[in-house]
């Protein structure tokens, strides 16, 4: 064999060698995307008008602005939160649908009211924890809450109690306070928080359980005045009201229970796009701009993200579980 020959022989081993070394190289890695063209929708479990409504509208503009892209908020309330949580973990797993979740969700999973729980979601980022609140009408019939009680103690099962929602935190303290207090109340669960304070300046029911930012317009406009808070320390907005411990009433029998909202998705979500809502949602809720909501409404909106927000949701709802066992009765 002369030298050509070799030399055809060696080129074409190396190409035929650098074709099957090239086809055994795994092919590049595709790392998915959300297209800023794209509506992301985030459903709010809750009717239009209410705080944690309210606040999710106000992440809206920073979205749009700021962040390039187009955040829908759809309200779809009833059982307490559980058709819109529903309708988020049944949803494409795509990134474009995103809910709202609350301690009202935590609390229905830990009680086994319905079937699916923090394990079927995704969990993007944390939103808010609230303090909550006892409200009365202002200039009605109780100016502190020793009126309340008292009311409550004479007329047994008389005097009413509201909520959003039921079986959740605010139902929990609602009951606690009862027991704390040796008095029965007649419970009123409603689908949203604004409907509560709709009908307690109204007159048609005494109390109401809430945050703060649930009646901060009413606050100011002195249709509503709080007469307790459930924190175990007063609430730095609202510094003149005492807590129930302050009272003489334990409202934590069985530990904390705190009033959180953060961001989910459903189960099944690409890592990559969980990452990418994490931050968006992360810049969004520490801007200039809702941090200063935060501070008009009185919540606290520091956001953890990943394994760190894994860990404190499940520590909610494992408190919830407990709490809850002990408060309500099944039905």
């Amino acid at each position: 064999m002369n030298m050509k020959k070799i030399l055809i022989a060696l080129l074409c081993f190396v190409v035929v060698f650098g074709t099957l070394v090239g086809c055994s190289q795994p092919a590049a890695k595709t790392t998915a995307k959300l297209d800023p063209s794209k509506e992301i929708t985030l459903i709010v479990p809750f009717s239009p008008g209410g705080a944690t409504d309210l606040m999710a509208r106000r992440l809206q503009p920073i979205f749009k602005n700021e962040l390039g892209y187009n955040l829908v908020v759809k309200n779809v309330e009833g059982g307490g939160s559980a058709v819109g949580i529903t309708e988020v973990i049944t949803s494409k797993p795509d990134g474009y649908t995103v809910g709202l979740a609350t301690s009202s969700f935590l609390a229905l999973a830990a009680q086994g009211r319905i079937s699916v729980g923090p394990a079927d979601t995704t969990t993007i980022c944390s939103l808010s924890e609230d303090p909550l609140i006892l409200v009365v009408k202002a200039n009605g019939k109780y100016d502190n809450l020793d009126d309340f009680i008292k009311a409550a103690k004479e007329t047994p099962g008389k005097i009413t109690i509201a909520q959003a929602g039921t079986n959740n935190a605010n139902h929990a303290f609602a009951v606690l306070l009862g027991q704390a207090a040796g008095i029965e109340l007649k419970n009123m669960p409603f689908d949203g928080a604004s409907r509560v304070v709709t009908e307690i300046i109204g007159g048609h029911i005494d109390s109401g359980v809430m945050k703060p930012a649930d009646c901060l317009s009413q606050l100011k406009a002195g249709e509503v005045k709080i007469i307790g808070t459930f924190t175990r320390e007063r609430v730095s907005v609202i510094p003149d009201v005492p807590t129930f411990a302050e009272l003489g009433y334990d409202v934590f029998p069985y530990g904390d229970i705190n009033m959180v909202s953060y961001i989910m998705a459903p189960k099944g979500l690409d890592p990559a796009i969980r990452a990418e809502l994490a931050d968006l949602f992360q810049k969004a809720i520490s801007s200039p701009e809702f941090q200063k909501v935060a501070e008009e409404s009185s919540f606290v909106a520091n956001p953890i993200t990943g394994d760190e927000l894994d860990k404190y949701i499940n520590g909610i709802f494992e408190g919830l579980k407990a709490t809850s066992e002990k408060v309500f009765t099944a039905n």
